[in-house]
C-alpha cells in the first residue's frame, strides 16, 4: 500500500481553489485553509480570463459557468485624453476564438471564486477562518498552527496566500535560520509599486458599450472598464495612477481621504465620448484604492514549503495575466505531483526538490517576461514619457492590430501549459506549447554576449590581422597586386553578398515583432551600408537581431511575413532592381556601374513596399490573421531566395575559376588592400551568422540533426557556393524549419515541401542548449 502524501494549501483565492480542484481530480489528499469566513468576499472588482487560463478552466469543468456569469470581450477600443478613438478592433473576440480556442471573458472576482469553490466536491477539506500563526518543519513533515489553536500537518505546504503571504514570511524565516544566504537579498526587496489603482463597480451606465474592453489613455494615469453580462448592468473599472515615487515593500493600505482626492483630481477626465470619470464614479456602489505591486521572486521553495500565485509573483493587472498565471501554476504543480507519484518518488526529498527547481526555473523565466510586458503596456497607456506618448497616439494606431498586436498576445498565451492528465481543451488554429515541436526558451545573457562578440570580432579580424599579425615589407604598396579586372571582380562579389544581406533585412522587417523595433525597415540600414560600408552596418544589424531574439516569446510569435503582398512581390522586385546592374557589370565592367548597384540596393525595399501596396489594390490578397498565423509566405520566400542562391553561387564558381590562382598566390598580403579587408569582413560575418543560425535553431529544438553536422553543410556551401549563396540558403532553410517546428504536429508534415530548394532541404538540426 502506498504511503499517503498530503498537501496543505494556504489561501482560497484563484490559485488555491484551482489547485484544490485539480488535486481532487487527480486523487491527491489535501486540505485548504482560508483566513476569511467566506472564500468569495465581495472584495476587488473583476478578472479577465484569457485563453491560456481558459484552457485550464475548461479542463477542470468550470469554463462554461464562467462564460454564463461574465461577459465576453468581443471588441477592444482605446481612446485619447480628448475622447478620440485611437485603437479599435471590432472582431477581437472572434479572432481570439479562432486562433486560441477561446474569447477573453470578463467575470467579477466574486463570481469567479464562487464558481471555483462550488466545483470542489468535498467541502470538508476547506477550512475557513483559519489564519496562520506559525509554520515549522519537522523531519519530512510540515506543521502549521492557526489563530484559533488548530494544528495541521502535511507532507507539502503550498502558500497561495497572496501578496502579504504569511507562508512566504515563514519560509524566509526558516531558511534564514537553517541555511543563511539561501534566500537572495533581492527577493526580500523585490516587491515594489510604481502605480496604484482606484477600482470600483458601477451600475446602470447605458452610454458605455457592452462586451467591449475600453482603455482610456491619459497623462500619468489611465482607465480600464468592462461591462459584465448585460442582465446585471454592472461595470467593472479602474483608474490607474502613477505614484509620485516608487514604493518598496508591501503596502498595507491608503488613507481614506486618498479616494476622494483622486476623484476630485480626475473627475473631468473623458473615459468615453460624453462620459467623464465623475459620471462613472457617481454610479459606483463599490470602490477602493489598492496598491499595484509588481515582483517575481527567484526562490519559490525551501524544503517542503512552496509558494505559488501572488505569494511569489505579482503582475500589473493591465494585461490581465494575474489570475491566468495562477491557473497555469496550479496545473504545473498538480502535474509534477502526478509525475512524482507515478515514479513513486513523492516522499523522496531529492526528487521533490528537483521538481520544485524545474517549476522555479520555468515560471521565473515566463513571469519576468509577463511582468515586464505588463509594465510596458501601462507605461504606454499612462504616457510615462514623451516617446511613449508619441508611440501610443501616433505610431501604434497606424499599425494593424491583427499583424502587430495579436501576435504579441498570442506569444504570451501560447507559452502556457495545460493539464497533462485531463481531457485536452478546445484547440484553436494557433497551437500552444504542448502541441508544437519547438521548445522556446530564453537565450542566456552569456550566450547572447558571446555570439555578439564573435560577430564583431569576425567583422574586425581582417583589420587587426593586417595591422598586427602580418609582417609588413618595407616599401609595400598596399593593394599593388589588385589589377583593375580583379578589383572589379571583387567589387562585384561584394555586391552579390550585399544582395543576400538586403534580402535578409527586408524579410525580417515584415515580421510581427519587427514592426515596432530597430528592425522595422531595411531602408535605413541599406542607406547607411552604401554610405559607410556593408562590413560595418551588417554586424551592427545582426547584434540588434541577436538581442531582439533573446527572450522567451520570440519563437512563440509567428515568424511569418505579415504582408503577403510584400512576400509575393519579393521576386519581382529582385528582378526589377538588379537586372540592369547585373547586365551592366558584365557588359561594361563593375567600375562604371558601382553607383547602379548602390541605387539597386536602396531601391529594393522601396520597390517591395510599393509593389505590395499595388498588389493589395488590384488583387484580393489574404491579410491579417489569415497570413500572420498560417505560413502562406514560405513559398514566396523560397522563390525569392532560390535565384539569389543560384546566381550568387554561379558567380562564386565563375570568379573562382578565373581569379582563384591570382588570389591564392597573393595570400594573406592581399589584406593590405582596403577592398580585400572589407570583403573579408563581410565573408567572415556572413559565415558566423549562418553558423549562429544553425546553433540557435538547435538550441530551441526546431530541427533534428546535430549542430556540428549543420555547420558542416554551411561551411561546405560557403566554400563551394560562396557566402552569398550560403546566407541565402541558410535564411530560406531557417524560415521553412521554423514554420514546421512552430506548427501543430498534425500540420507540420504539410510544410515539408516548402523547404525544397533551400540550403539544408530535408535536414533538421538538434543542438545542445
Amino acid at each position: 500500500m502506498a504511503t499517503p502524501f498530503k498537501v496543505l494549501i494556504i489561501g482560497g483565492g484563484m490559485a488555491g481553489l484551482s489547485l484544490a480542484i485539480i488535486l481532487e481530480e487527480y486523487g491527491f489528499e489535501y486540505e485548504l485553509l482560508e483566513k476569511h469566513a467566506d472564500v468569495a468576499p465581495r472584495l476587488g472588482a473583476g478578472v479577465g480570463l484569457t485563453p491560456n487560463g481558459a484552457r485550464i478552466l475548461d479542463q477542470i469543468g468550470v469554463w462554461d459557468l464562467m462564460c454564463e456569469s461574465g461577459s465576453p470581450i468581443n471588441s477592444g477600443t482605446a481612446i485619447s485624453p480628448e475622447g478620440r478613438s485611437v485603437l479599435h478592433n471590432p472582431s477581437m473576440g472572434e479572432t481570439m476564438k479562432e486562433l486560441f480556442g477561446y474569447k477573453i471573458q470578463f467575470v467579477s472576482r466574486y463570481n469567479a471564486l464562487n464558481i471555483l469553490y462550488n466545483r470542489i466536491r468535498d467541502k470538508s477539506r476547506i477550512h475557513k477562518k483559519q489564519e496562520l500563526t506559525k509554520v515549522e518543519t519537522i523531519g519530512t513533515k510540515v506543521r502549521v498552527e492557526t489563530k484559533d489553536g488548530s494544528i495541521f500537518t502535511a507532507d507539502l505546504l503550498i502558500g497561495a496566500d497572496g501578496v502579504r503571504s504569511y507562508v512566504r514570511q515563514e519560509l524566509w524565516r526558516i531558511a534564514d535560520s537553517e541555511k543563511p544566504g539561501y534566500i537572495p537579498e533581492q527577493d526580500k526587496t523585490a516587491i515594489e509599486s510604481t502605480y496604484r489603482a482606484l477600482v470600483g463597480v458601477a451600475k446602470d451606465m447605458p452610454d458605455l458599450p457592452q462586451s467591449e474592453s475600453v482603455r482610456a489613455y491619459n497623462y500619468d494615469r489611465s482607465y480600464f472598464y468592462q461591462k459584465e453580462r448585460e442582465s446585471t448592468g454592472e461595470v467593472y473599472w479602474w483608474l490607474c495612477e502613477k505614484n509620485a515615487k516608487k514604493a518598496k515593500g508591501t503596502i498595507r493600505g491608503f488613507p481614506p481621504k486618498l479616494k476622494q482626492h483622486l476623484v476630485d483630481k480626475y473627475k473631468d477626465d473623458v473615459i468615453w465620448p460624453s462620459v467623464t470619470f465623475e459620471d462613472l464614479y457617481k454610479r459606483s456602489f463599490y470602490s477602493a484604492v489598492i496598491p499595484l505591486e509588481e515582483y517575481v521572486l527567484e526562490k519559490v521553495f525551501y524544503k517542503n514549503i512552496f509558494l505559488m500565485g501572488d505569494a511569489f509573483r505579482k503582475l500589473h493587472p493591465v494585461t490581465g495575466m494575474g489570475a491566468n498565471s495562477a491557473f497555469e501554476e496550479s496545473a504545473l504543480v498538480a502535474d509534477f505531483l502526478w509525475d512524482l507519484r507515478e515514479k513513486k518518488a513523492l516522499h523522496d526529498p531529492v526528487s521533490l526538490q528537483q521538481a520544485f527547481s524545474d517549476f522555479q526555473k520555468q515560471r521565473y523565466t515566463r513571469l519576468v517576461a509577463l511582468r515586464d510586458d505588463a509594465h510596458l503596456v501601462q507605461q504606454l497607456e499612462s504616457f510615462d514619457n514623451p516617446v511613449l506618448r508619441f508611440m501610443s497616439l501616433h505610431v501604434i494606431p497606424n499599425l494593424s492590430f491583427e499583424s502587430t498586436f495579436m501576435p504579441v498576445l498570442g506569444s504570451s498565451f501560447a507559452a502556457a501549459q495545460t493539464l497533462k492528465h485531463l481531457p485536452p481543451p478546445t484547440a484553436g488554429t494557433w497551437p500552444f506549447a504542448p502541441e508544437i515541436k519547438i521548445k522556446p526558451g530564453p537565450r542566456s545573457s552569456l550566450a547572447t554576449g558571446l555570439w555578439t562578440a564573435v560577430l564583431l570580432l569576425a567583422a574586425s579580424s581582417p583589420w587587426w590581422i593586417s595591422n598586427y599579425l602580418l609582417v609588413k615589407v618595407e616599401g609595400n604598396n598596399h593593394g599593388k597586386d589588385l589589377n583593375l579586372p580583379l578589383t572589379c571582380a571583387l567589387q562585384l562579389y561584394s555586391s552579390a553578398i550585399a544582395v543576400s544581406i538586403s534580402g535578409l533585412w527586408i524579410t525580417e522587417s515584415y515580421r510581427a515583432d519587427s514592426l515596432v523595433s530597430l528592425l522595422a525597415s531595411a531602408l535605413p540600414y541599406t542607406l547607411l551600408a552604401n554610405r559607410w560600408g556593408w562590413e560595418k552596418i551588417f554586424p551592427i544589424y545582426l547584434s540588434f537581431h541577436i538581442k531582439q531574439s533573446q527572450g522567451i516569446y520570440y519563437y512563440y510569435m509567428p515568424r511569418t511575413i505579415t504582408d503577403l503582398g510584400a512576400a509575393k512581390f519579393l521576386l519581382p522586385a529582385l528582378v526589377l532592381v538588379y537586372t540592369i546592374p547585373i547586365f551592366q557589370s558584365f557588359s561594361s565592367g563593375y567600375e562604371s556601374v558601382e553607383h547602379s548597384w548602390k541605387v539597386a540596393h536602396s531601391a529594393l525595399p522601396l520597390v517591395v513596399y510599393s509593389g505590395s501596396r499595388l498588389l493589395n489594390i488590384v488583387t484580393t490578397i489574404p491579410r491579417g490573421v489569415d497570413v500572420v498565423f498560417h505560413n502562406k509566405d514560405i513559398p514566396y520566400q523560397n522563390r525569392f531566395w532560390n535565384p539569389i542562391l543560384l546566381l550568387s553561387g554561379s558567380l562564386h564558381v565563375f570568379l573562382a575559376l578565373i581569379y582563384g590562382p591570382q588570389i591564392f598566390n597573393g595570400g594573406a598580403e592581399l589584406l593590405f588592400s582596403p577592398l580585400v579587408r572589407r570583403l573579408s569582413s563581410l565573408i567572415a560575418v556572413s559565415t558566423i551568422w549562418c553558423l549562429y543560425t544553425a546553433w540557435e535553431l538547435g538550441r530551441v529544438d526546431a530541427v533534428d540533426i546535430s549542430v556540428v553536422e549543420a555547420w558542416g553543410y554551411i561551411l561546405f556551401s560557403t566554400i563551394v557556393g560562396g557566402p552569398a549563396a550560403a546566407l541565402a540558403g541558410t535564411w530560406s532553410w531557417r524560415a521553412s524549419q521554423l514554420a514546421k517546428a512552430r506548427s501543430s504536429h498534425h500540420d507540420a508534415g504539410s510544410l515539408d515541401k516548402m523547404a525544397n530548394g533551400s540550403l539544408l532541404s530535408g535536414h533538421k538540426v538538434n543542438g545542445t542548449r
